[in-house]
């Protein structure tokens, strides 16, 4: 199995609305995800997604256009099912540190 490209992130504010995307170039790519202290949605804009949830036994399948509701502590991982997969982190900004991390996973990939 050969390194995903990194995917395009922007990060955008506005109107106490946190938007962090990712437009994700190749199938097959592992997001690792971390958990924030609240509630938040990412919302899969463009392609298929697996999703993975710490507080979820079983694996989600979603397939653009589709709102992915994660709950506050939960770690979660999306492993993208198609190129040029799009999906948009939102958060309310009105929480105070609109990235508020409160838990974080790390892969190790190999060259």
């Amino acid at each position: 199995m050969k390194r995903a490209r990194q995917p395009d992130t922007e990060i955008t504010l506005y109107g106490d609305v946190f938007v962090k995307s990712h437009i994700v170039p190749d199938a097959g790519t592992i997001m690792p995800q971390h958990a924030h202290s609240y509630d938040h949605i990412s919302y899969l804009a463009a392609g298929n997604v697996r999703v993975e949830r710490s507080d979820i036994r079983d694996v989600a399948y979603y397939a653009a256009p589709a709102a992915i509701r994660i709950p506050a502590r939960v770690k979660h991982t999306f492993t993208t099912v198609h190129p040029n997969t799009l999906i948009l982190c939102i958060h309310n900004a009105a929480h105070g540190e609109a990235a508020d991390i409160h838990e974080e996973h790390h892969l190790v990939a190999e060259d």
